[in-house]
């Protein structure tokens, strides 16, 4: 069958700057592979398919709920322990639980045994509710999904450090009220209900995680300044973040047997000495922040929308 290659380019939109590109797409011959009508399924696809769905869906409420609706365009290879995944086109899917319909470009998925990379360009179309009903379900579902989520995490550490520091001439400068506001009820890290403790030992991820070994926090400064509008995160380490304001979902205290997941916990590393990210919690480096734990459970199912803003919901 004919689809089109995938034409990318980078553009930086100034304020109230409109833009025009035209692209002309190139015909790609979608090769499939030879069609045997029987009475049986390929059971190894179907196999395959399924490995590649829990993966990169996730496998809880969301994910499991979403449909992709051109699977056909998948193919699937296996060397060893390692389990790869290509899309010879964007890969449609619709998720019924928030309410969004997803292209997904997929550039590469690798899983070793229990390890999950994948990255890709996503987009969302939001559905058309089909009453007042499902509109509010699908917020109170899109509220659900954000918190505790990454983009969570990262958002209030933005916040913390606008309110921790000024910028003098380049410079921070912690403000003087900071001390009644760390730690207690106003601090960004409290209020939305996240918990940090650091293991400074554990500099290159090692497969075994301890949580006897994580202490908490002596320097607390984990953002700094770097571009406009995009702080740099960096600390030592791997980080343990536990979302203390929701619990796990049932289908994740299924597949875990430990005692760190009765909370959503989770551990973080990061794979460069620092990471620019916004206000918003987006950061554009796939594999720079390494997932372990409740983050790295939740998939392409439990993702939202660049310009969702829950303080406007």
């Amino acid at each position: 069958m004919i689809g089109y290659e995938v034409e990318r380019e980078s553009v930086i939109i100034k304020a109230s700057e409109n833009l025009t590109v035209n692209f002309r797409l190139a015909p790609q011959a979608i090769l499939m592979n030879e069609i045997n009508v029987t009475a049986k399924k390929d059971r190894q696809w179907d196999k395959n398919y399924g490995i590649f769905k829990r993966s990169f869906l996730g496998t809880g409420k969301n994910g499991e709920a979403c449909r992709i609706i051109n699977e056909y365009v998948l193919s699937f290879s296996k060397f060893g322990t390692t389990f790869s995944a290509k899309a010879s086109q964007p890969l449609i899917i619709e998720n019924p639980e928030l309410g969004y319909k997803i292209t997904y470009i997929l550039y590469d998925f690798v899983k070793e045994a229990d390890e999950v990379q994948y990255s890709g360009d996503i987009f969302f179309e939001e559905e058309v509710s089909s009453s007042k009903k499902q509109s509010k379900q699908w917020d109170k579902n899109r509220q659900k999904a954000y918190k505790g989520s990454l983009r969570h995490f990262l958002s209030t550490l933005a916040n913390r450090f606008e309110l921790r520091f000024d910028i003098i001439d380049g410079q921070m400068k912690e403000k003087s009220n900071w001390s009644s506001i760390s730690d207690r009820r106003i601090d960004p890290l409290v209020k939305e209900g996240f918990s940090l403790l650091i293991n400074k030992k554990d500099l290159f991820g090692e497969s075994l995680i301890i949580p006897e070994q994580y202490k908490p926090l002596k320097n607390d400064t984990l953002v700094f300044l770097g571009k406009i509008d995009e702080p740099l995160l960096s600390f030592e380490g791997r980080m343990m973040v536990t979302y203390l304001k929701e619990s796990p979902e049932f289908t994740y205290l299924l597949e875990h047997d430990s005692p760190s997941s009765y909370q959503q916990t989770s551990f973080l590393l990061l794979r460069a000495d620092s990471v620019y990210f916004d206000k918003y919690g987006r950061y554009s480096e796939p594999y720079m922040i390494e997932r372990q734990g409740y983050l790295s459970w939740e998939g392409v199912g439990d993702q939202l929308p660049f310009d969702y803003d829950i303080e406007k919901k």
